[in-house]
């Protein structure tokens, strides 16, 4: 089915700016760069189908093996909904265009 109310969903997604912690550091990222990123508890809120527990902490049963439920977002499905966020958006202009009287000769 459609993604339905695709800006909605895209404005509960919280972005952010990050550094690997020691932690991501210790399971061998050693990215020192600031990064971007997505909440994925606010992902998973919207879409939940793209987000999942992170490798490292997945345990065989599928359970998190920390009990801290850490989480990875599958970033290449989020462009569906950025897809038909814009459409929705260009349907918006498009409409706005349509009624608007300012600057019309």
């Amino acid at each position: 089915g459609k993604i339905e109310n695709p800006l909605d969903k895209l404005d509960k997604i919280e972005t952010f700016y990050f550094k690997e912690n020691e932690l991501s550091k210790s399971l061998g990222h050693t990215n020192d760069k600031k990064q971007v990123g997505v909440s994925a508890q606010s992902v998973k809120e919207v879409l939940p189908e793209i987000v999942s527990l992170a490798p490292f902490d997945t345990a065989i049963d599928g359970s998190s093996k920390s009990g801290e439920d850490y989480m990875t977002v599958d970033y290449a499905k989020l462009t569906p909904l950025l897809i038909e966020a814009i459409k929705e958006l260009k349907v918006n202009l498009d409409n706005h265009k349509k009624h608007c009287t300012c600057g019309a000769n």
